[in-house]
């Protein structure tokens, strides 16, 4: 249960947009109802192995990469 409870944490910390984009790779399709019951839904639906790649895509949503700085340096000619 731990899994299935901090994968409903994050996905109420996420924006709409991106909670659809997780239920559109899952599903196929965009939900239409509460937010709260098509989490607690999707949460319920998932298989044990699948919970480890929704818990990721969801931190990758909450913890973005960092932006890498350009690389000004130019080589002498």
């Amino acid at each position: 249960m731990p899994k299935r409870d901090r994968l409903k944490a994050m996905l109420r910390k996420i924006t709409d947009q991106q909670f659809n984009a997780i239920w559109k790779d899952a599903y196929g399709y965009v939900p239409f109802g509460d937010r709260a019951d098509l989490v607690a839904d999707f949460v319920a639906e998932q298989y044990d192995g699948e919970l480890d790649g929704d818990i990721e895509r969801a931190e990758s949503f909450l913890h973005p990469a960092p932006r890498l700085k350009p690389n000004r340096w130019l080589a002498p000619r």
